[in-house]
């Protein structure tokens, strides 16, 4: 009941709202009938919440304000780092597996100290995350909050809001942007810290820059709280990881440094990172000193974890190597006889096995030793061994060779940056990049290892394994965290595609690609009960990532702008004190032209302040329109997730539905018009018509000079066939957006699909008067355009229809025209050519532009008259007319008028023929080719050295027998 009230209400103000407005004039001069906001108890979007960003306005009772509900809010940033040291996966290849990094190198060091806490996961046992603390004394806040700066450009898309004066923008800014208190020039690790307060994610820098400054101060405790924030930022930096272990092992901190291996070891596949997990084995767990015994079992372990983490790497062939070396000098003799010396072999070759299969750098080198081991032990059955390895070693050795085509220019680190925008420096150079990793996945796609159909899961592992070392390089690139998920899906591998995407979103919470793919999975993952419980709940779990990218959108929009309150502040800082300076140079003593330049160098400065303002204005305003447009699609998409889950649901109710999520938005603000018609269609095509109009009325009094929302309601009015309301609707955005010149451009799509419509469905008299306001309003454009949209249809125009009456007149081909090849007439009198006449013949050369240069003019050679010239040239013009014959049709005496006469040849082709002489003049040996077949048929060829024959005899008493001179020209037949 209460609900029905508040609706009636509303509707009596609405009704009263729109009385003083109610009378507009069409193109026929009749009025028209505003749309009637008509009494109902359908849903209506005013009766929810009132709208956050309305003021009043001259133009209409309620003017949008969208940046009075900025939410200011922030949260602090959590530096914790959380990883798990699990148990390695199985060697494939059937080396003995790894059955717990802990009982590695994690022993229990009570004397550690080290800050950082950290429980390892044991088999079996629950993960447990590992959590740094951060410094409680650090100043690190990413967050910095406006009040009151909104864009310093007008956003079309986003209704205006009240302007803002240079001068109380600057003391606003200045206010609550500045620092409290400036820091020094020797503050190098204040700097520092300020940069990466700016600039979290992009100057990486300062982050290593601080990082090296404490370690020079030997300040090893600060360094790990830098290290620990660092990687909370940039958790897959396998270089800055290794960096860590050795500020560790430089503090004689070994339980450090096993604690770093256990945060980070399973999830990286770097096998930098992972050379020095081995190498810390190595040393702590040696085999020269091992008194225990267990020294050996303990690398072994190891050696087998590093090798099913990285040992498919492209640059993993030392590694084999090693691990091959270590083999070798294990307990055993080769070639033995009892158990130990059988087991050291077979692990040995199915190391080399597992080795010459894989594309690595050192391929080759393994596949000799292979051949030494196992020739040395056994030739016969050694062969067998090598003839069945031989064509994956082939395989594997051509795939190592393209592998290095593709990865030439590949830039393989672990330290990601931000993609540089398209269009500024370093865009080419990234995408290359991006281009080169995506060569490489597709490659291993490809499948040149022949693995899909046999090894399945290995095939699997090694594009699994290639997506994350693209990750490493490209962590800030939401596309490729995209393609790994979206290839894990479609693979059976829901846990690792799950798990790319909360990376991605973790590493790009600002992505809304990865926001809406997560959603998808949860949405798909999850299905409703009988119970409003059961809708909600699972509503609350599709919602969680549409809510951390709004987050991550707002906080981007608050950064931006204070981003621009700083820089205005800089700006005006730096031009206050150069005009104080001149103002203190201008004494009573100068002169007065002196006190003149003063001045006008005051007025420059001005101009100059001004101008900077205008571009730092102009940039932060192109970036908050996008984060609007963004924040508003976002908004979209929530809303139509929610209508598909729980409907259209009640504003305030357990299940809200969709019109929560719209009356949410509306709250929260920064929206664009385009969420009013999303919700607005959505009512219309799901729900209740009527909601959908009772949208479109609001939203035309939010939004007055938005040309597309206008647009919108002009098409949703005329597909409900309420063309009066249409008119209207259409005659008052035109009137609003012709009144000012800068907004006259925007009318275009109103007045061209409002032509398109009367053309189709309304009078002549209409039509034309139409036309002639368009042509008025847009005198530039061509009145023909106009009358010929009339008829267009899905891109078919008849009016430029041109059809072909006579083929014979308008159907001809096009013939090459052939060059004249006699020198054309000179006047009397005249100076002769500097230069030779350009001809179009191919044995000349374009001419050189002048030069005084001698050197560099042409040569002239001495060469024989052609023999296009003169008479050469009239019989080769003869020859051309006797080669194209008048010829005649098929009827007797009628000429081939419409025949289709051959092309005709090229000019470089006609040129040739011309100079060739006639085949009669040639009287040297011609080539016969039956006679040259016949000699090969009948040429006894002999088989064996007993069928030649001896030479006959010399004669003419030994002599060499006299040869009968041939005729020119004649060949024996």
């Amino acid at each position: 009941m209460a609900d029905a009230e508040a609706e009636a209400a509303f509707l009596s103000s609405m009704q009263v709202m729109n009385e003083g407005a109610t009378k507009y004039e069409d193109t026929n001069g009749a009025s028209a009938q505003q749309i009637d906001s008509s009494s109902s108890d359908e849903y209506d979007p005013a009766s929810d919440v009132q709208d956050m960003t309305m003021s009043p306005g001259p133009q209409s009772q309620f003017q949008p304000d969208p940046l009075s509900s900025l939410d200011s809010s922030s949260n602090a940033i959590s530096h914790s780092v959380s990883a798990t040291a699990e148990q390695p996966s199985a060697h494939t290849n059937g080396v003995t597996t790894m059955t717990s990094l802990s009982e590695i190198v994690m022993p229990n060091n009570n004397n550690s100290d080290t800050t950082v806490e950290a429980t390892v996961r044991q088999p079996g046992s629950a993960d447990s995350p590992i959590t740094a603390q951060p410094d409680t004394n650090s100043s690190l806040d990413t967050t910095a909050t406006v009040a009151d700066i909104g864009p310093t450009t007008r956003d079309d898309s986003v209704p205006a809001r009240k302007e803002i004066s240079k001068s109380d923008t600057i003391t606003e800014s200045s206010s609550m942007i500045a620092p409290s208190k400036a820091r020094l020039p020797h503050d190098r690790i204040g700097l520092l810290e300020d940069r990466i307060k700016e600039d979290e994610r992009g100057d990486m820098d300062a982050w290593l820059s601080l990082i090296s400054e404490y370690r020079k101060r030997g300040k090893v405790e600060e360094a790990r709280k830098v290290y620990e924030r660092y990687f909370t930022v940039f958790p897959f930096a396998a270089e800055q990881w290794v960096a860590y272990t050795q500020l560790e092992n430089e503090a004689q901190n070994r339980h450090g440094v096993e604690v770093i291996f256990g945060k980070t070891l399973q999830d990286s596949p770097s096998l930098q990172l992972w050379t020095a997990y081995l190498d810390h084995i190595r040393r702590y767990f040696s085999i020269a000193s091992d008194k225990v015994g267990n020294a050996g079992q303990i690398n072994h372990q190891a050696y087998e974890a590093v090798i099913a983490a990285v040992g498919i790497d492209k640059d993993a062939g030392k590694l084999w190597q090693d691990y091959i070396q270590f083999i070798k000098t294990s307990p055993g003799v080769l070639g033995g006889n009892n158990w130990q010396d059988q087991q050291k072999m077979d692990l040995l070759r199915k190391t080399y096995q597992s080795a010459v299969c894989i594309p690595t750098q050192a391929v080759e080198g393994l596949w000799r030793d292979y051949n030494s081991f196992e020739m040395g032990l056994n030739k016969l059955t050694g062969r067998k061994f090598l003839q069945d390895q031989s064509p994956a070693y082939m395989t594997a050795r051509s795939s190592y060779m393209e592998l290095q085509n593709i990865t030439r220019d590949l830039k393989r680190t672990t330290l990601p940056a931000l993609p540089p925008a398209f269009g500024f420096e370093g865009d080419d150079e990234y995408m290359k990049q991006v281009d080169i990793w995506k060569r490489w996945i597709q490659w291993e796609k490809d499948d040149p290892l022949v693995l899909k159909q046999d090894e399945t899961e290995r095939y699997k592992a090694r594009i699994v394994f290639v997506y994350k070392q693209a990750l490493m390089a490209l962590q800030f690139w939401p596309e490729m965290w995209f393609d790994a998920a979206e290839f894990c899906f479609n693979n059976d591998l829901e846990t690792q595609g799950n798990d790319f995407l909360d990376r991605g979103i973790s590493a790009n919470p600002e992505s809304c690609l990865l926001a809406f793919k997560r959603a998808d999975r949860l949405e798909l993952s999850t299905t409703n009960g009988n119970d409003d419980e059961s809708k909600k709940r699972r509503g609350d779990t599709v919602r969680e990532p549409y809510d951390k990218v709004l987050d991550a959108l707002y906080e981007l929009i608050n950064k931006a702008m204070a981003r621009e309150a700083r820089d205005l502040a800089r700006i005006e800082a730096h031009f206050s004190e150069a005009s104080n300076n001149l103002s203190n140079g201008a004494t009573q003593e100068n002169t007065e032209q002196e006190n003149d330049e003063a001045e006008e160098q005051k007025k420059v400065l001005d101009q100059q302040k001004n101008a900077q303002f205008e571009i730092v204005k102009a940039m932060g305003a192109v970036q908050i329109r996008l984060l609007h447009k963004t924040i508003s699609h976002a908004w979209i998409a929530l809303m139509r997730a929610f209508q598909r889950i729980q409907g259209k649901g009640k504003v305030g109710a357990l299940v809200g539905g969709s019109r929560q999520i719209f009356t949410d938005s509306r709250k929260k603000g920064r929206i664009t018009s385009d969420v009013w018609i999303a919700a607005a269609m959505l009512e219309f095509h799901s729900f209740e018509a009527e909601s959908a109009k009772r949208i479109f009325e609001r939203g035309v009094k939010l939004f007055p000079e938005d040309d597309n929302f206008a647009l919108e309601y002009v098409k949703h009015l005329i597909a409900t066939n309420d063309h009066t309301n249409a008119r209207v609707v259409f005659e008052t955005a035109v009137g609003r957006l012709t009144q000012k010149p800068e907004t006259v451009l925007k009318a275009k799509p109103l007045y061209a699909y409002f032509h398109d419509f009367q053309s189709r469905y309304g009078e002549l008299a209409q039509i034309i008067k139409l036309e002639k306001r368009i042509s008025e309003t847009f005198p530039d454009d061509p009145r023909l355009a106009s009358f010929s949209e009339r008829f267009a249809h899905e891109g078919f125009d008849p009016t430029a229809v041109r059809p072909i009456i006579s083929p014979a007149t308008q159907t001809r081909p096009k013939a090459m025209p052939i060059p004249s090849i006699e020198p054309g007439p000179s006047a009397p009198d005249s100076p002769p050519n500097r230069f030779i006449q350009i001809t179009n013949s191919p044995k000349r050369l374009l001419p050189i532009e002048e030069s005084d240069n001698e050197s560099s003019r042409p040569r002239k050679l001495a060469r024989g008259e052609s023999p296009l010239k003169g008479a050469a040239g009239r019989r080769l013009d003869q020859q051309k007319r006797n080669r194209q014959p008048q010829e005649m049709s098929q009827y007797e005496g009628q000429p081939n008028a419409h025949m289709m006469l051959p092309p005709p040849l090229p000019r470089d082709v006609l040129f040739l023929l011309s100079i060739i002489p006639k085949s009669s003049t040639y009287h040297a040996t011609k080539f016969n080719p039956e006679e040259m077949v016949r000699l090969i048929r009948e040429t006894n060829i002999p088989s064996s050295v007993s069928q030649l024959r001896p030479p006959p005899p010399p004669q003419n008493g030994g002599g060499m027998q006299q040869m009968t001179p041939m005729p020119p020209g004649q060949y024996n037949s």
